[in-house]
């Protein structure tokens, strides 16, 4: 699932949308077609225990599946995951990667970083259109848009050329 992340039709600061807001995901494939290794991407945001417990080997050689698992069920429950000085961009990976392979939209991580940092003393703009500003341009993350549904087509669409027709003689 190789896809650009699409910049907004609307362009920046217009929320006016004709439909739900675009969700993101962690993308194997995008980070394979950039040459990042996911897995030595996801070992450095685990907690510092479990970053101790590795054995001998290298994170690299590891399944990037088993760091997002333990990421999500127990390094996000500890309390210096998503500090508020964490940058934005980190911040929003940190969301996703609790949400496991669970795509997530603009207005998702907003909420879960203004509940996270609702009480910080360094307030910060994680308003829906700066977050999905930075999800747009996250490729160095491997965050990629969930693509949009091929649209079905619609029972009004002519028929192609040289189809018969109830009219035509037999």
């Amino acid at each position: 699932m190789v896809a650009k992340n699409a910049k907004s039709k609307n362009g920046p600061g217009n929320e006016a949308d004709d439909g739900p807001s675009s969700s993101y995901f962690i993308d194997p494939e995008l980070a394979t077609a950039n040459g990042r290794s996911l897995s030595l991407l996801l070992a450095g945001r685990r907690c510092y225990e479990c970053q101790q417990a590795d054995e001998r080997e290298s994170p690299e050689s590891s399944d990037h599946v088993q760091f997002m698992e333990r990421i999500a069920e127990h390094c996000s429950q500890t309390p210096d995951y998503l500090l508020p000085d964490t940058p934005l961009k980190e911040a929003i990976f940190r969301v996703l990667l609790t949400a496991g392979s669970e795509p997530k939209s603009s207005q998702d991580i907003s909420k879960v970083l203004s509940e996270k940092w609702a009480l910080t003393a360094y307030p910060r703009d994680v308003s829906e259109t700066v977050l999905q500003r930075l999800l747009d341009s996250s490729e160095s993350y491997c965050i990629a848009r969930v693509p949009e549904p091929e649209p079905e087509p619609s029972d009004e669409e002519e028929p192609a050329p040289g189809a018969g027709t109830a009219a035509d003689p037999e």
